[in-house]
Formats: C-alpha cells, sequence, structure tokens
C-alpha cells in the first residue's frame, strides 16, 4: 500500500516537473530564436514573441493558483509580481514579472532533473542557430573591439556577441555541474577549446571569465581534493553574501569614478569604459525606489549598462535590488544547508558574471534565478564532508 501511494506521488511530482519545464521550455526557444537570434532580420519577430509570452504568462497563472504556498513564500511571491507588474508598467519589459512566476512554479521541483533537460535544449538551440548561421540561413552580426589588439567579432547567428556567450556560459556551466569532479579528461579539453574558441569568435570576456572559474573549481576539486575542501571550509558561510556585496562594490566604484583621474582613466580602459558609461548614467538617472525609464546611451539605439548590480539599482530601483539580493541569500543559504556545493560555485561563477553583464537576471539565461524554492539536493557523488 505504501509503495503503491509513493509511486502515485512521484507520478504526480513527474507529471508537474514535465510540466513546468515543458512551459520554461517553450518561453526558452522563443526567447532564443524569435527574440535574440538574428532571424528577426528577415521579419518581425514581436508579434510572436508576444503571443508566446502571454501565453506562457497564462499559463503560470493558472499553475500558481493551484500550488500551495507557507506564508514567507506567499509574501515574497507576491512583493515580486507587484514589483514585475509595476516594471511592466514603467518599462515595458515582462523579464522581470515572468521570472518571479517562473520562480513561483518552480516550488518543489528538482534542481538536477531539470538542469539536465535544460542542458540538452540549451545545447540544441546554441548548435542549430549556429549551424544555421554557418550555412548562411541566418546572419551575424560582425563588428571591431578596438584596443591594444583590434578584435574582429562575431555573433554567430545572435543578435549581440554577448548573448552568444552567455549560451555558450550556460552549457558550459551545465554540463561541468552534472559531472562535477568526475568530468572526463576529454571533458575539461573540450570545455577548453569551446572558451578559446569563444573568445576568438565572440570575445564575449565575461561569459567565459564565470566558465573559467566553474571549470577550474571542478578540475580542483577532483584532483586537488584537499585544496578545494580547504578553500570551502574557508567560504561556504560567507557565500550567502556574494549578490550584496558585488552590488556594494559595484555601486561605489561606479559613484566615486572621477573622469579627471588618471588613475581612474587606466581603470577605466581595462574595463572597456564600463565604469564610466555606468557613472554617466549614475549621474543622469540616480538610484530611484521603483523601476524607471533610462534612455539610450548616446543615442545608440540600446541601454548599455554592463553590470547587473549597477542596472538593477538604477533602471529597476532599489525595492527591486533588495528582492533580487534577498532571494540570492537565500538561495545561496539552502544549497550550502544541503552541501550542495557545485551549485553553490555555479552561482558564485554566474554572479561574477553579473559584474561585467546586465543579462543576469533574465530567467532565459540565467536559470537559477527561479530556484528558491527549489528542491536542491544534490546527487549522492556531490555531497562534500564538511
Amino acid at each position: 500500500m505504501k509503495v503503491r501511494l509513493r509511486e502515485k506521488v512521484q507520478k504526480l511530482v513527474d507529471i508537474r516537473e514535465n510540466a513546468v519545464f515543458l512551459l520554461y521550455a517553450i518561453y526558452e526557444v522563443c526567447y532564443y530564436v524569435f527574440g535574440v537570434s538574428r532571424i528577426n532580420t528577415f521579419f518581425d519577430t514581436s508579434h510572436i514573441t508576444f503571443a508566446v509570452n502571454l501565453l506562457v504568462l497564462m499559463c503560470l497563472t493558472f499553475y500558481i493558483l493551484t500550488i500551495h504556498y507557507t506564508l514567507e513564500q506567499f509574501l515574497v511571491i507576491s512583493f515580486g509580481m507587484l514589483a514585475g507588474l509595476y516594471a511592466y508598467y514603467a518599462l515595458g519589459l515582462n523579464v522581470l514579472l515572468i521570472g518571479v512566476m517562473f520562480m513561483a512554479v518552480a516550488k518543489e521541483i528538482s534542481l538536477n532533473n531539470f538542469i539536465q533537460k535544460d542542458f540538452k535544449l540549451r545545447a540544441t538551440l546554441l548548435l542549430g542557430i549556429i549551424l544555421a548561421n554557418r550555412v548562411g540561413l541566418i546572419p551575424s552580426l560582425t563588428g571591431l573591439r578596438l584596443g591594444t589588439i583590434t578584435i574582429v567579432r562575431d555573433s554567430l547567428g545572435f543578435g549581440q556577441y554577448n548573448i552568444t556567450g552567455a549560451l555558450i556560459m550556460i552549457c558550459i556551466l551545465e554540463y561541468i555541474y552534472l559531472n562535477f569532479g568526475r568530468v572526463p579528461d576529454y571533458g575539461y579539453g573540450i570545455s577548453a577549446l569551446v572558451i578559446i574558441l569563444t573568445l576568438i569568435l565572440t570575445n564575449s570576456r565575461g561569459s567565459m571569465l564565470a566558465s573559467i572559474i566553474y571549470v577550474c573549481l571542478s578540475w580542483l576539486c577532483q584532483y586537488r581534493n584537499e585544496n578545494y575542501n580547504a578553500f570551502l571550509t574557508f567560504w561556504k558561510n560567507k557565500f550567502k553574501y556574494t549578490f550584496v556585496a558585488f552590488t556594494a562594490i559595484s555601486l561605489f566604484i561606479v559613484s566615486i569614478f572621477n573622469p579627471e583621474s588618471s588613475v581612474w582613466q587606466s581603470i577605466n580602459q581595462l574595463t572597456s569604459d564600463r565604469i564610466n558609461i555606468l557613472n554617466q548614467y549614475f549621474r543622469t538617472f540616480g538610484i530611484p525606489a521603483l523601476p524607471q525609464q533610462v534612455s539610450d546611451y548616446r543615442s545608440a539605439g540600446t541601454i548599455v549598462m554592463d553590470n547587473v548590480y549597477v542596472t538593477l539599482a538604477i533602471q529597476y530601483g532599489i525595492i527591486v535590488l533588495a528582492l533580487f539580493i534577498f532571494c540570492y541569500y537565500v538561495i545561496c543559504k539552502r544549497a550550502v544547508d544541503e552541501k550542495n556545493f557545485a551549485f553553490v560555485l555555479m552561482l558564485q561563477a554566474l554572479m561574477i558574471f553579473g559584474v561585467i553583464e546586465s543579462t543576469f537576471f533574465i530567467v532565459g539565461i540565467n536559470f537559477t534565478v527561479m530556484m528558491i524554492f527549489a528542491n536542491l539536493k544534490p546527487m549522492d557523488f556531490r555531497k562534500v564532508e564538511e
């Protein structure tokens, strides 16, 4: 009787997890194929993305109404959805709202099962779009990155070089996570080759820095376990403060930047003018309580704020920034409590990525945004003794 009951419960859990992933997959395919690939140069894809996003939002709303939440979870979700609705009203962007709603439906789903499915989906999307680009079905965006060495950048079929890098990064991180500390030698070799090729072709440095860090941590766990355990012993109780630390550091640097100082000019040059651009946004728009419209950078047709912590502060406001600080504090703490250090370290790598890129908070790129209430238990081989 108990066995049958467990089997029925497991079937219900599997059905729910499959339904959640199906909705996420629909959103993700739409985001990459019609939202950020160069297929939109052939026809207007905005009607498709709007229709798909509306369908996904309707399904998510229905799903949320069927789930039981604790009072604390209900308050977090309600607060996040209100912030997301206001952001949509003020900015015309649904990324915050849809991220919070995926967070709500991901309650108690298995992180490991989700990553296994998501890795296959992302790898298929990545290879499909790049292949379509290489055979001439989808055009590339090409440009120059000027500096000590002039680099020709190729988007490989995507609408922006760093979007290509971000998708490749997540594929690498998910592959390493699924094999953390047990990656075969050829796996490390392929990962290194992909990172080098991505740097050569797209020159997406933030995403590849995060990839390098995570690959190295897995290698350290695998071949230098004593050093790895010493590293965890020292840092494990501090990981939950990473998001707030990067927020404080980013905002402090941007606020005190002095374009007249030769020292600051040298630092700014190393960051490809990022600090100067962010400082101009900071001086012009400040840090509001609620989301606000910000203008294109120097009429370039796009908002250029390549730091998620500053982007959230200036464009989305203190209240939304505080929501992210709270969520990543909880996610990191829960993952540490579960001893899922492979996931904790993935979160740290992604937060380093956020220092250089602003796409961190888009759930289609960074799925960890939705994992605050998920089942974060690791597979047995990932449990690290304290």
